[in-house]
C-alpha cells in the first residue's frame, strides 16, 4: 500500500460506486456520440473534396484536350501554308522562265515589218501626237476618225 501511495497509483476502493458507473457509461455514449458526428463532418468533407477533385480532374482533361486540338489545328494549318508556299515558289519559277522565254523569242524587228507592211501603220511625228487633258471621269473621247 504504500508504494500505492509513493507511485500516485489509486487503490481500488472494496465498494461498487454505481455513480460514477453510471456517469462513465453517459460520458462514453456522449464521446461515441461526438465520435460520429465528427465522422460524419468528416464524410462531407472528404465528399465534397472528392466531388472537387473530379471536377479538376476533368477540367484538366477537358483543357488538355482543347490545347492538343488546337496544337493539332495549327500544325495542319502550317502544313498548309507549306505546300502553298511551294506552290507559289513552282509558279514564280515557271512564270520567270516563261517570260524569259517569251523575251527570247520575240523578234521585235519582225514585228514593227508586220505593223508597217500588213497593217500600215506608220511611225508617228511630232505634229502626228495630239496631247489630251485628263478628264475628270477617266475616258478620253476619239479626236477623229480612225482610216
Amino acid at each position: 500500500m504504500t508504494s500505492d501511495i509513493l507511485y500516485g497509483r489509486n487503490t481500488i476502493s472494496p465498494y461498487f460506486d454505481l455513480q460514477r458507473f453510471e456517469d462513465s457509461i453517459y460520458n462514453r455514449a456522449s464521446i461515441r456520440e461526438t465520435r460520429i458526428k465528427k465522422r460524419r463532418k468528416l464524410r462531407i468533407v472528404d465528399s465534397i473534396l472528392t466531388a472537387i477533385a473530379c471536377l479538376l480532374f476533368v477540367s484538366l482533361i477537358v483543357a488538355f484536350a482543347l490545347i492538343m486540338t488546337k496544337s493539332i489545328m495549327i500544325k495542319k494549318r502550317t502544313d498548309y501554308i507549306k505546300k502553298l508556299e511551294t506552290t507559289l515558289e513552282k509558279k514564280e519559277y515557271e512564270n520567270q522562265r516563261m517570260t524569259l522565254s517569251l523575251k527570247s523569242n520575240m523578234r521585235f524587228d519582225e514585228l514593227k515589218m508586220k505593223a508597217y507592211m500588213e497593217l500600215n501603220m506608220i511611225t508617228p511625228t511630232e505634229k502626228n501626237i495630239i496631247y489630251f487633258d485628263k478628264s475628270d471621269n477617266g475616258f478620253v473621247r476619239q479626236y477623229e476618225n480612225i482610216r
